[in-house]
């Protein structure tokens, strides 16, 4: 894809999202930003403790199985 596209549609789709922002009740803002918070702090969490779990595996030996289903 063009490069240029992209930064442009991605650049659409947070300003949608701001607009869309504005226009909410404050209670629903917090809401929504505790809900952003956690759900920020759960990929984080994901993605370390997948990069520690392919540092921990490259050791590992895969065993060819095979299985009979007749």
């Amino acid at each position: 894809m063009n490069k240029e596209f992209v930064k442009k549609m991605l650049q659409a789709k947070k300003l949608e999202y701001e607009a869309l922002e504005e226009i909410l009740p404050d209670c629903i803002k917090e809401k929504r930003s505790r809900v952003v918070s956690d759900i920020k702090d759960i990929i984080r969490d994901v993605i370390i403790e997948d990069i520690t779990e392919d540092k921990s595996t490259k050791n590992r030996e895969v065993k060819k199985v095979n299985i009979d289903f007749n």
